[in-house]
């Protein structure tokens, strides 16, 4: 099977390129699945259409070079091939659309610009919340479908975010960005699942995807690190502002060494610092405006709180409040009180001292199991 992309839907008011494609009926209930090519969403399509449902698959392509071809890579037109044949399997539709634009502009950009201004971006979370739910939700009013759905391993109770029965593979983290609006039209199949039982269904039903490996990496990078992406993004050149050098000082501001850029670094690292120590070192501070490393022993790199700006809160709360807050992606919940700053950021104050927040990461709030909201390190 070939992917012509040119029979995808466009941005316009061209309509379907496809003729393939008719509208849903509006009274029949119907759901548009955003399909990788992967075992977790093309499980969701099956079971949505084993309640009963109209099922539509849609494939995003997102990003394709050399370095992310290939089934792994979730955004490549080999995963939209993977979907476009399960889909087939299932007796379902398919579409791709091409948002490769908005990618660039909404996660690829951001990204870089915000490791290279000493920031950590998480863009799972910049794609979720600017290209792969808005494309869904486009798509779904466009052709007229009631919900939309992923394969994310998280749930929607009564229109509120929580947590995947799989705490391991849960992702809760990485939606706390959508609106109200979305989680209102929102299903999430495989959340009441475990990784194991969402395999034993997909290879019962011999699925492509059964087998497929899962992929760790950031769907753009591939195998290479984010640094060597940074390097290529800028053509290699040694001159580009991220990549000049500066000094590196200890908790005593002695200089000590020579970065290579801070774009390298985020707080709390511990590799390729490059500086020999009688302790290992870890990197306690990133100063832009003097292009300034700091580093210093583990017991210098925790932090009791930090700041959060860019909310965005799927509970109405009252703050001064008890939460429990989770500050990377595959960290845990830790107890904190969050109280307003202003009426655009708020102050964690954890139970115990975590390893260092990284600005440009995101917080998440908990209530128990409950997402309430959250927002972007600062």
């Amino acid at each position: 099977m070939r992917l012509n992309v040119t029979h995808v839907w466009k941005s316009s008011n061209s309509g379907w390129h496809s003729k393939s494609i008719r509208r849903v009926k509006k009274h029949m209930k119907s759901v548009l699945v955003g399909m990788s090519g992967g075992v977790d969403s093309s499980v969701s399509a099956w079971l949505l259409q084993k309640e009963g449902l109209i099922v539509h698959g849609l494939s995003l392509l997102f990003w394709e070079t050399r370095f992310n071809s290939g089934t792994n890579a979730c955004c490549s037109i080999d995963s939209a091939l993977d979907a476009a044949k399960t889909a087939s399997m299932l007796g379902i539709g398919h579409t791709t659309k091409d948002v490769r634009v908005e990618f660039m502009e909404k996660v690829i950009e951001p990204f870089i610009s915000g490791y290279s201004n000493g920031l950590t971006p998480n863009p799972c979370i910049l794609c979720n919340k600017y290209v792969k739910f808005p494309a869904l939700l486009d798509m779904a009013n466009d052709m007229g479908f009631d919900f939309i759905a992923t394969g994310h391993y998280a749930g929607v109770l009564n229109q509120r975010l929580t947590m995947a029965r799989d705490v391991k593979k849960d992702q809760s983290y990485f939606l706390y960005a959508l609106t109200r609006e979305t989680l209102s039209r929102l299903l999430l199949p495989v959340g009441g699942l475990t990784k194991d039982e969402v395999r034993e269904i997909a290879k019962g039903l011999l699925l492509p995807a059964a087998t497929r490996p899962e992929s760790q990496e950031i769907c753009f990078i591939g195998g290479c690190d984010y640094g060597k992406f940074i390097r290529d993004y800028y053509g290699g050149s040694r001159s580009a502002a991220p990549f000049r050098q500066g000094p590196i000082i200890d908790m005593e501001g002695n200089t000590i060494g020579t970065h290579n850029g801070l774009y390298a670094y985020t707080l709390g690292q511990r590799r390729r610092i490059g500086i020999a120590a009688k302790e290992p070192l870890y990197v306690i501070g990133i100063d832009t405006a003097t292009n300034t490393l700091k580093v210093g022993p583990r017991c210098n790199a925790a932090a009791s709180e930090c700041i959060v700006g860019e909310l965005n809160m799927l509970v109405d709360v009252s703050f001064p409040a008890v939460l429990d807050v989770r500050i990377r992606s595959a960290g845990r919940n830790c107890p904190a009180v969050v109280s307003r700053v202003d009426t655009l950021r708020v102050r964690v104050v954890f139970e115990t001292p975590q390893w260092p927040p990284a600005p440009g990461q995101s917080a998440v709030f908990y209530d128990k199991d409950t997402v309430i909201g959250g927002g972007v390190i600062v």
